[in-house]
């Protein structure tokens, strides 16, 4: 059960669910209302143990390190048009690995 995913979920979706996910896994709040601006954030969770999963979250997603803000505010993810192109629209396939989703969730729900 812990790889698994709800059918058809593209990077993109994966992306704003984990975000989210993670947030509420902390205690804090996700912000994925601007997916079509290319980013989503967290808002209150620049702490170390949140950080880290935003970045275990975006390795699954091949984004760059260097598209996380982490500030005072929270943690700010930007992807591009071309991750979009490259990314975002496919499906994502679970590796089994998610080190950013709680252990026996599955992704989507």
């Amino acid at each position: 059960m812990f790889n698994q995913i709800i059918a058809n979920m593209r990077y993109l979706d994966v992306l704003a669910w984990g975000m989210e996910h993670i947030a509420q896994n902390h205690g804090f709040a996700a912000d994925t209302d601007d997916l079509a601006d290319g980013s989503v954030c967290i808002y209150g969770g620049s702490n170390v143990p949140t950080l880290q999963d935003v970045i275990f979250l975006c390795e699954d997603m091949n984004i760059p390190r260097e598209n996380i803000d982490n500030s005072g505010w929270g943690i700010e993810v930007e992807f591009s048009q071309q991750w979009y192109d490259e990314y975002g629209k496919n499906e994502y396939e679970p590796t089994g690995m998610e080190m950013w989703k709680r252990y026996g969730s599955v992704i989507g729900m």
